[in-house]
């Protein structure tokens, strides 16, 4: 039976008192309205209804997640035999106005505060997540001035019959009288929830002051959603330092079906939450503690093997954004693009360009980038899906591409005889980043440390590098200038070159070649490609008209006759003389070279000739016709030409042999530098270690005066606990007193009246004997609590009978009431 099941009687009143809200709340809608437009109201139903955006409970619980401490506890409980969610963090905590909006819906103040980023931008988290997590909810939280309690339950609007969202909130002033402002928030709290009496409700506000401080806010969710056999859709059992999603739960999240929690192709973290947190801030700063046990968070784009940083460069920013690839470390078969927003986890593993294929490629490669210029969805676990994110995804595909292109390029590269792929080797992180517990600052660590072996707790002061050894110490950056740029990619620099060398060699192919004729050539006919191959130089896209065209054959060299070739090297030799300007070499007092000589044209067609020529009787034949035609010019000119090719050449030799002279020059000036430069970082390393060793010994003495100041906290607080025991015992001893001062009259009247006593009857005797045994067993427990004063004090020596004892407690109670307290101290 449920706890708001009772009675026919109860029932009825709960009925009537019901129906008396849904009459309030109906007269309250008419009165709401601005300059008599009716406003909106929400419906109780709208509260299950906003839920469902959340398929996956785990985003739901990321909602809550969202806030501003350094601490945050997550565990799980039972509070009147029923399954709890608790969430508690170390905040500011939330005055009565904040906590309205945060209960309310559309409301969203949050904002940036140093490195904390808030994700919320709808104010919708908390009611949506914590709606999908339980149908109850219950928030705690203190401020410096006050203390607030605020209920958002579907179970309470659906008792009293609400029409709207009812949202009671009661607080209390922590200075002063603790009298609620909101009387009848509060009977509704007391009487809906699970804690029905105000000292129930200061216990769970005292709790906050028990872990996380003076301030917080502390949140409980009860009626936990559950599935289709009864039972929650946590598992609480198989570990109990963790909080799971059960095996075959469908929360349409997955990429895969879960079937167990061995799986490797499910990511650990679609069904343990301490795995998911890990992963949820690119860069964690705040601690989470899931049911007593730390989360060892990270840095997703740091714990990856063969890191490469690549930039993309969108259309519509004008920055770019930085992507950083690297293979997972711990199983090959989770792998995507991890893309965040404002920090936080947005997609998981989402696979991209040919990851996508049954291919093979880009398994094990992990993506991280941020992408703020995104806008995520109502539940946060997508991005809408616009044109910018379309082309986001499909550029991220063909870097992630490139990016295993050349992984695997340059692994080939070093190792030609290697078979095993890359994704199937051991591989470790390239750097080791880890968190102080006391600061939360992110301190890389040297090479060579396993990161597996460092301690559960670790601080500052562990880090073997002496620079970053202290909490005051400024955080390191986590990119170095080279870190900044891309990363070199000579395989797409290779396969660009061999593109372009495939095309020149096509061009080749298709250029005008000698062809071999198999009939001999008029002496009107011009041989074409020696021609264009004469005037490439001067005018690449020159013909000649004569060219009529020949026929080929494999052994026949085509027959050239010397009038021909000679109108052909006046033709060729004005045209080079025309375009002189183009090809001229530029001497160093800027006066232009005469224009390409004779023996350059002859080397020319003696080279086109070498080329073509199969028989070396036609070679022969060639060349003196080309020298009787040669012989047709100026000799003087010729000669002209070949000195000023003999002065060009000393020049260039003049030239090479200053630049050697300069390269030498400066080779001994950057060797003088080096040294120079050698020198003072040698004397920078001795100073520097100096300073460290300095600044060790000075954070020795700070340790040590850390630990004297301890002890003498530690002996304050025995002091002071000795003082307590002390007013204890002399309160004790006080009481005891009295009561033997007490039967000592009681005695004193005894022995009056003994002669009285003489004639009583048996049953008067006996309760006599029996008063003397109790005085007995009062003086030996008085006994055995003064040896606690008295160590020299010997029992077995004393007769309880007597008045000896009753001495002895006097004279320590007369030394404990003294107010001289040091000494007895």
């Amino acid at each position: 039976m449920s706890r708001f099941e009772g009675s026919l009687e109860d029932r009825g009143r709960l009925e009537r008192t019901g129906e008396d809200q849904g009459e309030e709340d109906r007269r309250a809608m008419e009165v709401r309205r601005c300059r008599g437009i009716p406003l909106s109201a929400v419906s109780p139903k709208f509260l299950h209804t906003n839920s469902t955006s959340h398929t996956w409970p785990f985003s739901a619980i990321a909602e809550l997640i969202d806030v501003m401490a350094k601490q945050l506890w997550i565990d799980w409980t039972r509070i009147k035999g029923i399954d709890c969610l608790t969430f508690q963090d170390n905040g500011s905590g939330m005055t009565q106005r904040k906590m309205y909006k945060m209960l309310s819906f559309g409301f969203s103040d949050k904002q940036k505060v140093k490195r904390h980023i808030p994700v919320g931008v709808y104010g919708n988290g908390f009611k949506s997540g914590s709606m999908r997590l339980g149908k109850d909810a219950i928030v705690f939280s203190k401020t410096t001035e006050s203390m607030s309690v605020g209920l958002l339950s579907q179970t309470y609007l659906e008792t009293i019959r609400a029409q709207q969202v009812v949202v009671p909130i009661v607080t209390f002033r922590r200075v002063g009288q603790n009298q609620a402002e909101d009387v009848a928030s509060l009977q509704d709290i007391l009487r809906y929830s699970l804690f029905n009496t105000e000292s129930e409700l200061f216990s769970e506000l005292r709790a906050i002051n028990a872990t996380s401080g003076s301030t917080g806010t502390r949140i409980i969710i009860w009626n936990l959603r559950r599935i289709t056999n009864g039972e929650t859709e946590f598992d609480f059992n198989t570990d109990r330092y963790d909080i799971q999603i059960k095996a075959n739960t469908c929360h349409g999240h997955d990429k895969y079906k879960r079937q167990d929690s061995t799986m490797q192709t499910v990511p650990e973290s679609d069904y343990s939450l301490r795995a998911y947190c890990s992963i949820l801030y690119l860069k964690p700063r705040m601690q989470i503690i899931i049911r007593g046990q730390k989360v060892k968070t990270q840095l997703i784009s740091k714990s990856l093997a063969h890191i490469a940083k690549d930039h993309y460069r969108p259309t519509f920013l004008s920055n770019r954004i930085r992507i950083t690839f690297g293979y997972n470390t711990k199983s090959k078969e989770q792998y995507g693009i991890m893309m965040y927003h404002k920090n936080r986890l947005i997609k998981a593993y989402e696979r991209v360009g040919c990851q996508r294929k049954a291919d093979g490629r880009g398994v094990g490669v992990i993506g991280v980038i941020e992408c703020n210029f995104l806008q995520p969805t109502h539940n946060k676990q997508d991005f809408d899906n616009t044109d910018k994110y379309r082309k986001t995804v499909y550029n991220l595909g063909l870097k992630l591409e490139e990016y295993w292109n050349e992984i695997r390029y340059k692994c080939k590269k070093e190792n030609p005889t290697c078979t095993i792929p890359i994704e199937d080797t051991t591989k470790f992180p390239d750097q080791t980043w880890v968190q102080c517990d006391k600061c939360l600052k992110w301190r890389r660590l040297p090479d060579g440390i396993n990161y597996r072996g460092l301690p559960e707790q670790w601080f500052c002061h562990m880090n073997p590098d002496p620079q970053f050894r202290s909490c005051k110490a400024e955080e390191e950056p986590e990119d170095s200038d080279d870190d900044q740029r891309s990363y070199p990619k000579p395989y797409k620099r290779q396969r660009r070159n061999s593109k372009i060398q495939k095309e020149d060699k096509k061009q080749q192919v298709l250029a005008p070649v000698l062809p071999p004729s198999t009939t001999p050539l008029s002496d009107n006919e011009v041989w074409r490609p020696l021609v264009d191959a004469l005037t490439a130089y001067s005018s690449p896209h020159s013909t000649n008209p004569a060219y009529t065209g020949c026929s080929t054959s494999r052994n026949s060299m085509p027959i050239i006759s010397g009038s021909t070739l000679s109108a052909t090297l006046e033709r060729v030799k004005k045209k080079l003389a025309m375009h002189s300007a183009v090809d001229a070499c530029v001497e160093t007092d800027g006066t232009a070279a005469p224009p390409l000589s004779l023996p350059f044209l002859r080397k020319q067609i003696l080279a086109t000739t070498q080329m073509n020529t199969k028989t070396p009787q036609r070679e022969t034949e060639w060349r003196e016709e080309v020298e009787e035609d040669i012989t047709e010019y100026d000799q003087e000119k010729y000669w002209q030409e070949e000195q000023c090719e003999d002065k060009e050449e000393e020049r260039v030799a003049k030239a090479t042999e200053l630049y050697l002279e300069e390269a030498e020059t400066m080779e001994i000036k950057a060797n003088a530098w080096e040294e120079v430069q050698q020198q003072q970082q040698d004397q920078l390393m001795e100073l520097m270690q100096t300073t460290a060793q300095e600044r060790d010994t000075y954070k020795e003495q700070v340790h040590q005066l850390q630990q004297e100041v301890k002890e003498i906290k530690h002996r304050c607080e025995y002091l002071e606990v000795i003082r307590r025991e002390r007013n204890e015992l002399k309160s004790r001893c006080e009481q005891m007193k009295r009561e033997l001062e007490h039967m000592k009259r009681q005695r004193v009247t005894m022995m009056q009246n003994s002669d009285m006593t003489l004639n009583l009857d048996q049953g008067t005797q006996n309760g006599m004997e029996e008063n003397c045994r109790k005085l007995r067993s009062l003086r030996c427990t008085i006994g055995r609590l003064l040896v606690t004063f008295v160590p020299t004090l010997d029992l077995d020596q004393i007769d309880f009978d007597g008045d000896v004892i009753d001495g002895v407690l006097e004279q320590v109670v007369n030394e404990v009431t003294s107010p001289n307290d040091a000494d007895f101290i």
